[in-house]
């Protein structure tokens, strides 16, 4: 076959090979208060376990945006504000039903499954606890680029606070981090996970 044919062959046989689309941030929105990532960031997969102690797994969100937030059980401010907000937001856009809300716990030694599901339950019966080892946990913070500490614990009574990345991260259906909300406001959390929804 002459050199020519030959490349006429394999030119043909890339246009017939199928076009993979990759998703990029030049279609969300911007707002107030959100951190669009220059390009998607993919997340490995990992598991914990759940509110109700069963095994989750990072990849079974896939198909779906989500939204995911690192916090405790006994947070004091971050924590609760940030879950009633997600909570308002699915409540007042029933687009977004679908779009599942994570809480990844910083605080294993205190968040058993059980405590979780409490906890959860003051703010929605469907939002997802996750916990698990430390470690671990600490690994898939430095995924999402999120850093949490435990304080040091009060002399008398034991208790202690940790602190913990505040932002609430926006996944988009194939697992990518894509935006990150900074004390948002409803309306741009809404745009932002709309506009995943949408992809």
């Amino acid at each position: 076959m002459k050199p020519t044919a030959c490349l006429l062959l394999c030119l043909l046989a890339c246009l017939a090979l199928p076009q993979v689309s990759i998703a990029d941030n030049s279609s969300l929105p911007s707002f107030d208060g959100v951190m669009l990532q220059p390009t998607p960031k993919p997340l490995q997969d990992f598991e914990l376990t759940d509110q109700d102690g069963r095994s989750f797994r990072f990849s079974s969100l896939r198909g779906a945006p989500a939204l995911m937030l690192f916090g405790f059980a006994h947070c004091p401010d971050v924590c609760p504000t940030s879950l009633q907000k997600l909570a308002l937001l699915k409540q007042s856009n029933p687009e977004l039903k679908g779009v599942r809300v994570v809480m990844i716990s910083v605080d294993a030694e205190r968040d058993t499954a059980a405590a979780l599901k409490e906890y959860l339950n003051h703010f929605s019966g469907d939002f997802i606890g996750l916990t698990g080892d430390p470690q671990h946990i600490r690994e898939i913070a430095t995924q999402f680029s999120a850093a949490f500490f435990k304080g040091e614990a009060n002399a008398t009574s034991g208790t202690y606070v940790v602190g913990h990345s505040g932002q609430v991260f926006a996944v988009d259906k194939a697992g990518n981090v894509r935006a990150e909300f900074y004390d948002a406001s409803l309306d741009a959390m809404a745009g932002v996970t709309r506009a995943l929804l949408a992809e």
